[in-house]
């Protein structure tokens, strides 16, 4: 298997550099920062990442075009990519919680296709303008400096079905967040897959990975009481998720309202344990070692850990790296 590591941006500014540098001493494949709205901005953490490390793959999971044009994400991506020396890597989707600043998305799954295709359009430095339905570049648009690498592997992060069809057929991998059972994940597969047979692509050349929300301690309650609180920050935001799962549509109501009250502990309280172990890698090590073993038996090939990764990240990291991940290589 292989494991990625993606933090978020609401952790200590000295963790960032230690956290990558393990990260990329563990094996990891690669670190990314998920740019979530009023969180600090994912690129300057992301130059920081890039100057930390020397093999490890580096990126934002996921930036979006909705408060950014394509245009300024391909310079970032291009400037990250020219300070780590190629390896950088773009995570791209519709993103979330838009409701804080009154903004409503309209026509992503389109938008984000269409970015995707102006990204790549920049990247490679092809002439003649772009022109979509969405978003537009005049015929002299170029990036300055030229790219130092044509082609920028780009993943779709998502978890909906028109999204996912949409990745299969055009981008170089898939992520899905919030995903510890592993039975939603093999659905949505079918679409990635649908997607990539459409377009006449290999659908196994389009790899999707599961990313799982991590709250690992050596106190099992203490890791369990942090999860209810950050899983009640995105429960409202998991879509179809919710529907398949068969999760309360009054519990995410109750929840919502004490998040616009400004209580997330009291939201979190509301989130009872079987909901929080369906999205959530959670407790000591062999809580989450349990966990890897149904998600491999499932042929998950690949994972993402994400979030402030535990009460105290470093001890976490350190826990999943040298304690629950090599017992896990070593099944047979």
């Amino acid at each position: 298997m292989r494991f990625s590591l993606q933090l978020h941006a609401q952790l200590p500014l000295a963790a960032y550099p230690r956290l990558a540098a393990r990260a990329e001493a563990y094996g990891f494949s690669d670190v990314t920062v998920h740019d979530l709205l009023l969180r600090r901005p994912v690129w300057p953490l992301l130059a920081t990442l890039a100057q930390a490390t020397g093999r490890i793959s580096v990126g934002p999971d996921v930036t979006h075009p909705f408060l950014q044009h394509p245009a300024g994400i391909a310079a970032n991506i291009a400037y990250l990519d020219e300070l780590s020396e190629g390896r950088a890597i773009l995570g791209i989707g519709r993103g979330s919680m838009y409701h804080l600043v009154g903004l409503v998305p309209r026509d992503s799954t389109a938008v984000v296709e269409e970015a995707i295709e102006l990204i790549r359009h920049l990247l490679a430095a092809k002439e003649g303008g772009f022109r979509g339905r969405h978003f537009t570049l005049a015929p002299e648009a170029r990036l300055i400096p030229a790219p130092r690498r044509a082609h920028v592997p780009i993943f779709v992060g998502t978890f909906g079905p028109r999204l996912a069809e949409v990745a299969g057929a055009i981008a170089d991998g898939v992520r899905a967040a919030a995903q510890w059972d592993p039975r939603y994940l093999q659905r949505l597969r079918e679409f990635v897959a649908a997607g990539a047979r459409k377009a006449g692509r290999n659908p196994e050349a389009v790899p999707v990975v599961a990313e799982t929300w991590l709250c690992l301690s050596t106190k099992r309650l203490e890791a369990r009481r942090l999860a209810r609180r950050i899983l009640a920050t995105f429960l409202p935001h998991l879509g179809p998720m919710l529907d398949f799962y068969g999760i309360d549509a009054a519990l995410v109501g109750r929840v919502r309202a004490h998040l616009a009250a400004g209580d997330r502990a009291a939201a979190g309280r509301l989130i009872p344990d079987d909901v929080v172990d369906l999205f959530m890698a959670v407790g000591e090590p062999e809580d989450v070692a349990r966990g890897l073993s149904r998600l491999r038996q499932a042929g998950v090939e690949a994972l993402s850990f994400s979030g402030v990764l535990g009460p105290d990240p470093e001890v976490a990291l350190r826990l999943l790296g040298e304690e629950v991940l090599p017992g896990f290589r070593g099944e047979t």
